[in-house]
């Protein structure tokens, strides 16, 4: 191979690896009971040059989710934190919720290059609270 190829090669190598997709989305981490405001967090890994606003996230209830009987969180209020490398997406309600189990189905979509969705079940449990 002449030296042109050779650089050529590299040179598309390179361009085909920047164009990887690198947002990953980790675990959701509940923060509240059954029967109080929900509060949770996302926390979402970034490669270098991305960026995630409130503008392309948002919760859906998809059509063809698998779990299609479980009520879906589509009331909510978001907030985006910025952390090094990443992301925490808070998400709550300003209501208690009034059913145990909820589905969360997150789409992130941020331009036409970075698009991935991810669904969650929610099991919150029931609070005891003390007799008086």
């Amino acid at each position: 191979m002449t030296k042109t190829i050779k650089q050529a090669a590299f040179v598309a190598a390179l361009l085909a690896a920047g164009g990887a997709q690198a947002l990953t989305i980790g675990e959701i981490q509940v923060k509240s009971a059954f029967g109080e405001r929900f509060n949770a967090t996302i926390p979402v890994t970034l490669a270098a040059g991305e960026d995630i606003t409130p503008a392309c996230v948002r919760l859906e209830d998809s059509p063809d989710s698998k779990h299609k009987n479980v009520p879906a969180l589509i009331r909510y209020n978001m907030v985006i934190e910025r952390h090094g490398k990443g992301a925490v997406i808070k998400l709550s309600t300003t209501d208690g919720l009034s059913e145990p189990v909820v589905r969360v189905g997150l789409l992130v979509r941020c331009g036409a290059k970075l698009s991935t969705t991810r669904e969650f079940l929610v099991t919150q449990t029931l609070v005891d609270t003390p007799k008086k």
